[in-house]
């Protein structure tokens, strides 16, 4: 079996789509599935070579975030599958999946398609966006789609075959590290530096626990085009010695933040099946989370994490209030950390994609 991957970002840059299409592909190439990912050339990746897979970067080197190489991409990667044979194309949210329509009406084979999370139901991007992003989601036919996150199950859709397999964690990477807490109660949060994360409210929220918790600590973890932004807010607020920018963490280093704080927070405005939370749980943390995508799903309040009510300042900063002060992160962490190790690892993820591309096949 020869698949095509098809996404149009590709790491350095680190995000759900990125990870969830390289865990999956590397251990389906591992079983013997031959697997080329298609993508842009994002400059390098430093990615440990896999037998049967195969990462090819179109064009010339460009930023992650240029619309118009994106644009480009979709032609390119048409054209370059065309030229090969492929036994189904994979297309990652959310403009490969026109590649993926493309090719399974001209060359006939089948068209699987991810859903990462979807948008369109709020106001951050703009009104063209928004439509583009829904009719590439809902109003295209594809053989079959993925989604990481269940509440696009219930979305109005003309795929009538849209099958769950959620994003994973490797347990024992976490299992293997090591680290002491840090003596201040600690929050950390990781993910891009974006509108869709709310970190400004976020921070107004730790000037509110500040009157609690003086010696609160915020650690943000990531990079995005609003760090500017957020580190005036941070001056702004006078919480500079609160508020610590540690920039990207991957790998060892990031276990080891993780593990040295005392409770991880996700206040987002939408999300799909964010990974930040299942690793907060690897690592045993308390997730704090807002009630969207799969976090309304998976976490269960008071049992293995707290559910935001409200995402503005004081929303969150009770969230947060609540959750140290009922002095029962460690159990709550270790409940989290239950449910990653029984049901949400990548293996058994790339065991269900896996059937799903044999049935199509």
């Amino acid at each position: 079996m020869k698949i095509a991957v098809v996404i149009d970002t590709w790491f350095p840059v680190v995000g759900g789509g990125q990870i969830n299409a390289w865990e999956i592909s590397k251990r389906l190439a591992k079983k013997g599935v031959q697997i080329d990912i298609i993508t842009r050339n994002c400059r390098k990746d430093n990615l440990t070579p896999v037998q049967n897979l195969k990462v090819y970067k179109l064009g010339k080197k460009t930023d992650a975030g240029n619309f118009l190489s994106k644009i480009i991409f979709i032609f390119k990667s048409f054209f370059f599958i065309a030229g090969k044979n492929y036994d189904l194309v994979h297309g990652h949210a959310f403009l490969p999946g026109i590649t993926a329509r493309l090719i399974m009406v001209f060359k006939g084979i089948p068209a699987l398609f991810t859903v990462h999370g979807f948008s369109f139901n709020t106001n951050l991007n703009n009104v063209f966006s928004r439509q583009i992003e829904k009719f590439i989601l809902t109003r295209i036919l594809y053989s079959a789609q993925i989604t990481v996150s269940q509440d696009f199950l219930s979305v109005k859709n003309v795929n009538n075959k849209v099958f769950y397999i959620s994003n994973g964690v490797d347990v024992k990477n976490f299992d293997k590290i090591k680290a002491t807490k840090f003596k201040n109660p600690t929050l950390i949060f990781v993910g891009r530096l974006h509108p869709q994360k709310n970190l400004k409210n976020l921070i107004r929220a730790i000037v509110l626990v500040k009157e609690s918790i003086s010696d609160v600590k915020f650690l943000i973890v990531g990079e995005g085009f609003q760090k500017g932004e957020l580190m005036n807010l941070v001056q702004k607020l006078h919480l500079k010695n609160n508020v610590k920018f540690l920039g990207q963490k991957t790998s060892k280093d990031l276990i080891r933040v993780y593990k040295s704080s005392h409770a991880f927070i996700l206040p987002s405005i939408y999300e799909g099946q964010p990974l930040s939370l299942l690793e907060s749980w690897a690592s045993k943390l308390t997730p704090i989370v807002s009630n969207t995508g799969d976090c309304r799903y998976l976490v269960k309040n008071g049992v293995n994490g707290y559910v935001l009510k409200n995402i503005d300042p004081k929303g969150i900063a009770t969230g947060v209030l609540v959750a140290f002060k009922k002095k029962n992160l460690e159990k709550l962490g270790l409940a989290g950390y239950t449910v990653v190790k029984n049901e949400l690892s990548w293996e058994r993820s790339a065991e269900k994609t896996l059937r799903l591309y044999k049935s199509l096949t």
